[in-house]
């Protein structure tokens, strides 16, 4: 969902509890790539496209304009967050990939971005995410795929009191409901 006017995220819906903040963005580019992540043409033409290195299993790199997720052995997801950095991507890989075994597709309409902000972000996901929040374990550069209140979801840090949720769009009214049902006033303690 790339916003026509502004051309960068821009917020759809919020919540706010007392001690969380929940933020539906839209504005947000994503591709999926798919091919041999470890061929070396590969990793070559997505690190001159996107300036970034192919990241590490369960692990996203950032830069200014864009975050290259870790997906599977065979997929990365590519974050955009402006509508022209998105569509340079694009031509980018359309151009670079071209004779390269592999895949590139436009799932921004597939999708949505969720961003939760407050210190107990880590005990809202805990409610229902069987991933290892612990500060130590799920650090700054840690991406994960799992399930989160009975949707299929992938997450990462924003900063130290924000993360980045995604979910399917057909899925995302129900789990904006649920975030906002497991983040309501007084059902958060402090634990981690």
């Amino acid at each position: 969902m790339m916003s026509r006017v502004a051309g960068k995220m821009i917020e759809v819906r919020k919540y706010n509890s007392k001690d969380i903040l929940i933020k539906e963005l839209g504005g947000v580019g994503m591709l999926t790539v798919r091919g041999d992540l470890s061929k070396q043409r590969f990793q070559t033409a997505i690190a001159k496209t996107c300036g970034l290195k192919i990241p590490q299993p369960l692990i996203v790199n950032s830069s200014k304009n864009l975050s290259l997720a870790w997906m599977s052995p065979d997929e990365l997801l590519i974050f955009t967050y402006s509508e022209v950095f998105h569509k340079k991507i694009k031509k980018g890989l359309d151009s670079s990939l071209k004779g390269i075994h592999s895949l590139i597709l436009d799932v921004s309409g597939a999708r949505n971005l969720f961003m939760v902000e407050g210190i107990l972000w880590r005990e809202l996901l805990a409610k229902g995410s069987p991933v290892d929040l612990r500060k130590s374990a799920f650090t700054e550069k840690a991406f994960r795929r799992t399930r989160l209140g009975q949707v299929s979801v992938a997450f990462w840090m924003a900063s130290d009191n924000s993360v980045y949720i995604i979910c399917g769009r057909s899925n995302s009214d129900f789990f904006y409901d649920w975030l906002c049902n497991a983040a309501s006033d007084g059902s958060l303690t402090k634990f981690f």
